[in-house]
């Protein structure tokens, strides 16, 4: 092959490459541009209608603090002291002292917990199984 042929087939690659590159940019400019609105420019958007009004937020009511009451249903008051039922130590308190009853017993905390039948004792130790719940908690 002569240098004028190679020059030649050089040529047309060229011209077809142009062509295939032309035609691609031809089609891209009648695509239009992607970030050109499409729609027309519109005027003020006409007046709302008034939304209703939405319903009242309800919030929870706030905690109370552990209920006392004069007795329980099932539990009898003590018989030799003022008290008054605490749900939630599941005892009743003794008005005045530093006491707690609760099925015929008197308990109280002194670096352990001790129980009578009587508020004035005599008073022996008590292992904390046997201690109510609510009370086991307090020391």
């Amino acid at each position: 092959m002569t240098l004028e042929e190679r020059v030649s087939t050089s040529v047309q690659r060229l011209t077809r490459g142009g062509a295939v590159v032309t035609l691609a940019l031809l089609l891209g400019a009648c695509a239009g541009n992607p970030y050109q609105a499409s729609e027309p420019t519109r005027g003020p958007a006409p007046p709302r209608e008034p939304v209703a009004t939405p319903p009242p937020v309800r919030t929870p009511p706030a905690p109370r603090p552990p209920a006392t009451q004069k007795s329980h249903p099932r539990y009898a008051p003590p018989p030799h002291a003022a008290a008054h039922w605490d749900n939630r130590l599941g005892v009743y308190v003794v008005e005045g002292q530093d006491l707690f009853y609760r099925e015929r017993l008197y308990y109280r905390w002194d670096g352990d917990w001790y129980c009578a039948g009587r508020p004035g004792g005599p008073w022996e130790p008590v292992a904390p199984p046997s201690v109510p719940m609510g009370l086991r908690s307090l020391h």
